[in-house]
């Protein structure tokens, strides 16, 4: 029998959460100050030494802190760890001499990984700046793979497929659909890999669609948000980028105090983290409803129901059963608060 464990291989770092963009499906809690430079070098350093492999940078939107993205491009190249890839929505920066400038700069610290741009019906920037920031890219790092593109989709994907129509055209390119939920902009210069995720519907996101589809996913053991040390701009680490990241439960440690080891010690302590890294969401599941939990409906997205049980469980029955102890119900299962309309 394959045993899961959590085994993070990668630092992502969400240095900032500063962003010159408002989306309407957003619900990044905002923290007041930037994740220290000096911390986040002395955390790869460490890293290094137990054979991490990559390193990746999320947001806000990381090139507002663009410091912290060459410092930390260099401590990474020092340690021969990979880079994965910076998540930006491409239009951040005021001119294209700006750009350059900005981007002349992180090549020289030696980043070699990749570019993932948020194109879709949420992230409503300027494609005529996207297309600038591919172009520019391509030509700094000479690779027509050096971005992707990433798009929300779960509601309004006419309006999202619009979008990327028209940024393959500013590209002078073309939109070619190669499955279901894959396609690529390519011409002779470009070739750009458009993936999908699904709405997160939470907080802001929670009227735009019903996330009780009606059939349960399939346990990855956080396989595809998770297995990584996400570190946030106070220094907290979580074991994923997901949905419920926020959330105290899944918390790990902190930067300021904590090895990597010791990260990773903590994730086996904590109840929660464990459980679903190790044995999955259905497991604890099955287990809440034979105590008296029953659930809105089934969902297809795993990440949804992990957030789902964090923000309306009860803290003392989910630590109940978690401890495989009989769970008091407070309050009753029916009347389990639902998620909010106004962020968690």
């Amino acid at each position: 029998m394959q045993k899961h464990v959590f085994n993070p291989k990668e630092i992502l770092f969400s240095s900032t959460t500063r962003c010159n963009l408002r989306c309407p499906h957003c619900d990044i809690k905002k923290y007041p100050k930037s994740l220290p430079i000096k911390i986040a070098k002395r955390f790869i350093a460490a890293c290094a030494k137990i054979k991490f492999k990559r390193v990746g940078f999320t947001g806000g939107e990381p090139f507002l802190d663009d410091n912290f993205l060459c410092a930390v491009a260099k401590e990474t190249v020092k340690h021969q760890l990979c880079f994965s890839r910076i998540m930006t929505n491409g239009a951040w920066f005021r001119t294209k001499k700006n750009l350059v400038k900005t981007l002349a700069r992180l090549c020289h610290a030696g980043y070699d990984g990749s570019f993932c741009i948020s194109v879709d019906a949420f992230h409503d920037q300027s494609l005529h700046k996207v297309a600038t920031f591919i172009h520019v890219t391509r030509d700094i790092w000479k690779r027509p793979n050096v971005v992707t593109i990433t798009s929300v989709t779960g509601a309004f994907e006419k309006k999202t497929h619009t979008r990327l129509k028209k940024l393959a055209l500013l590209l002078n390119a073309r939109l070619i659909s190669l499955a279901p939920g894959q396609s690529v902009i390519k011409n002779d210069s470009l070739f750009i890999r458009i993936s999908t995720i699904a709405l997160s519907p939470i907080g802001k996101a929670s009227r735009l669609k019903n996330p009780w589809d009606g059939k349960w996913f399939r346990d990855d053991f956080c396989k595809g948000p998770g297995h990584v040390f996400f570190v946030l701009p106070d220094a907290t680490v979580k074991p994923c980028c997901g949905y419920a990241n926020d959330s105290p439960e899944l918390t790990i440690g902190s930067l300021k105090k904590d090895s990597p080891r010791r990260l990773a010690a903590n994730a086996q302590k904590n109840s929660f983290v464990a459980k679903v890294f190790s044995s999955g969401l259905h497991p604890l599941r099955k287990t809440l409803e034979k105590s008296g939990i029953s659930f809105p409906g089934k969902t297809t997205n795993h990440c949804f129901f992990c957030h789902y049980l964090v923000a309306n469980v009860p803290r003392k029955t989910l630590l109940a059963v978690l401890k495989n102890s009989s769970p008091r119900l407070s309050p009753p299962a029916s009347r389990l608060r639902q998620p909010s309309l106004c962020g968690q």
